[in-house]
């Protein structure tokens, strides 16, 4: 959820900042298509800078209109609070905003189930999902968290 991409997001910033980190990882937040208000955000902001933006945040983000489903239901914040900080983190870094379907998010929960031993939630493994959706050149680190009960 946003709270965990804005803590990465603050983490890496401020590790590269001091140096305990040569450069800051690329953060891609990924997000369910049945309900995606840090995408909007983000696509909306296009070129704006990160400071008229937080002064406007209304025109950025609000909640979202359709009351959401999906399996990865800890991903499913009607409004992402802590918006500013992971748009700013991703634009600093290069990073993106993904947004994947019900099919890609079951897909990844299953792989990461079948090809680990951790038992990770669906929300969890949403991160996979994006990776598999999007694929890029090089490392890739993907934070598997929650647990399936």
């Amino acid at each position: 959820g946003g709270a965990l991409a804005s803590a990465l997001a603050q983490g890496f910033a401020m590790a590269a900042k001091i140096g305990i980190i040569d450069c800051a990882p690329r953060l891609f937040a990924v997000q369910a298509t049945g309900c995606a208000p840090l995408d909007r955000a983000w696509q909306r902001m296009d070129k704006i800078d990160t400071v008229e933006a937080a002064h406007h945040r209304s025109r950025f983000m609000w909640p979202w209109e359709v009351v959401p489903a999906s399996v990865a239901h800890g991903i499913l914040d009607d409004e992402t609070y802590d918006w500013f900080e992971i748009v700013k983190y991703m634009r600093l870094s290069g990073g993106d905003s993904l947004v994947v379907n019900e099919d890609a998010l079951i897909r990844a929960h299953e792989m990461a189930c079948s090809q680990t031993s951790i038992r990770v939630s669906a929300t969890g493994s949403a991160g996979l999902a994006g990776l598999l959706a999007a694929p890029f050149k090089g490392q890739a680190a993907v934070i598997f968290s929650g647990v399936e009960r």
